[in-house]
């Protein structure tokens, strides 16, 4: 286990000084890597690893863990990272290697360690030993949960690509793979299965057609389609590579979810004419070496590629509890349910402040029943016609009422319809429904009806109001996260981004707790 001093040195102190006000992050993680980095987690993080005999000297875990946070943010590579602990006299302060000439771990160290992580789930392990350092340093005990979920687009590392140069990308790496198997060059695989678009460095430049005809993108991809079919006529004789290459497999089935997913047959085509889908697939593919970016829509008129990245934010000390990656196409609603096992943790939760994306979790009715605190919007019930608002739900008797006095039953989940010889009598008609004579008022009653009544009620009165401008708090933690972090994935792949979500937040926890510490002082 790594047990380096807990006093500052005479050296440290100078560095101390120099770095106090500039970079505070440094001097705090020194002085209080003993208790981020307590035994029983340096024993978790040297689990993972298995005695071998003979080979290099060990790299204690606990090192590696503050080189990790040092990364973050320093928002530096592998790479910059081992020269920074031999450059910077700060990097190796924190990691006890002051005047080291040679650096303490090399780039396959720390990445090996990077995966053993994720792999592991120790990433969210670091995360809450910064949580509990920062509540430790600001004096939180052992209290019910108040918290608040939200989420921030991630935009997506990989390339993203039309139809025609996914396919034309995935081809080059399969035509790439096959050569490496085969030990021949790329461009003999490319003559001895008749390719002739591939081998270019643009795609479209080789398919060598005026883009202006109206039927030019058609034509290009039956062309597209045609070198997909010669390269699949040409595994057919090599089927070995594909049973036995791994990757090669996976590009295969890549090209195969691509046709699936972004073409049909054309009407005006003829027999064999394909045509690009009028409408974009719900889960499309948008990118060959991303497989888990997708599209996503912030709101109805922004759009982005990526993923989502879910926040579970402290209200009370304001620190970040959990991260949660997920593609940018999962509504929000479906990251609560990763949430759970965060949210319910002992002592457990007594308020929830959620965007309205998250209300249709059942979760949320759940927590409600149970006598959490939900703070959000209702659904909207704006609209020319009456609304809900104008409506009188009797839950106790499964009843609903029209401002005219018609009741009517109600079931929730299901449409509660007035009689249209009520409706077309009525003299309310023209406000209530643009329905044809003959036809009544149909309103739609939703499972969780009472609860969104109840938040109806709440957001009429001042207090309520007031409960959801405290929201502010949230978006300015998270624009926090996101100055550390950015708006740009750092890796490909949910679960990698998700490890580099949770160990920006927990950079930003050991900043809250640094905050503290400050304040204790000034206070003193």
């Amino acid at each position: 286990m790594w047990n380096p001093p807990i006093a500052l040195t005479p050296e440290e102190h100078k560095i101390a000084a120099r770095t106090r006000k500039a970079r505070k992050f440094f001097v705090f993680l020194r002085e209080h890597r003993h208790e981020l980095l307590d035994a029983t987690f340096q024993d978790t993080l040297a689990a993972t690893y298995s005695a071998e005999p003979g080979g290099k000297a060990p790299v204690e875990a606990g090192l590696l863990a503050l080189a990790t946070l040092l990364q973050a943010y320093g928002h530096v590579g592998d790479r910059d990272a081992v020269e920074l602990t031999v450059m910077d006299k700060r990097w190796q302060m924190v990691l006890d290697c002051l005047g080291a000439e040679q650096p303490p771990f090399s780039q396959s160290t720390l990445w090996n360690f990077r995966m053993r992580l994720m792999t592991h789930n120790l990433d969210k392990i670091l995360l809450e030993r910064s949580v509990t350092l920062a509540e430790q340093t600001g004096g939180f005990g052992a209290r019910q949960l108040r918290a608040a979920l939200d989420s921030t687009p991630l935009f997506g590392a990989g390339r993203v690509e039309d139809t025609l140069n996914l396919l034309g990308h995935a081809l080059r790496k399969a035509v790439g793979l096959a050569a490496r198997e085969l030990g021949v060059s790329a461009e003999a695989i490319l003559e001895e299965a008749g390719l002739v678009l591939v081998g270019h460095s643009s795609l479209k430049a080789a398919l060598d057609l005026d883009w202006g005809q109206p039927q030019a993108r058609e034509q290009a991809l039956r062309l597209v389609l045609d070198e997909v079919e010669r390269w699949k006529t040409w595994l057919e004789q090599h089927q070995r590579l594909v049973e036995e290459g791994g990757s090669l497999k996976d590009v295969m089935a890549t090209i195969a979810q691509i046709v699936t997913q972004d073409t049909e047959p054309d009407p005006d085509g003829g027999p064999r004419g394909t045509r690009v889908k009028q409408q974009v697939a719900p889960d499309r593919r948008i990118s060959i070496e991303d497989a888990d970016m997708r599209h996503g829509r912030k709101s109805s008129a922004k759009t982005f590629n990526g993923f989502k990245e879910h926040f579970v934010l402290d209200l009370d000390s304001h620190v970040t509890r959990e991260v949660v990656v997920r593609p940018a196409n999962e509504p929000e609603h479906a990251a609560v349910e990763l949430l759970v096992e965060t949210l319910e943790k002992p002592p457990g939760l007594l308020q929830l402040d959620i965007d309205l994306g998250y209300m249709a979790s059942p979760r949320i009715v759940q927590w409600a029943e149970q006598g959490v605190y939900i703070i959000a919007r209702p659904w909207p019930q704006a609209g020319p016609l009456f609304t809900k608002d104008d409506f009188t739900l009797d839950f106790a008797h499964g009843t609903v009422s029209c401002p005219g006095g018609q009741t009517v039953p109600m079931v929730p989940g299901k449409n509660a319809q007035f009689p249209a010889s009520a409706c077309d009598a009525c003299p309310q008609r023209p406000q209530c429904t643009k329905a044809r004579l003959g036809q009544g008022r149909s309103l739609y009653v939703r499972e969780d009806e009472q609860f969104q009544c109840k938040l109806r009620a709440k957001i009429r009165t001042q207090r309520g109001r007031a409960s959801l401008r405290k929201r502010t708090a949230v978006e300015h933690a998270i624009s926090h996260h996101i100055a550390h972090q950015g708006r740009r994935a750092r890796y490909k792949g949910l679960r990698k981004n998700q490890f580099d979500g949770r160990r920006h937040a927990a950079v930003s926890n050991l900043q809250v707790a640094a905050h503290y510490v400050e304040e204790r002082q000034r206070a003193s």
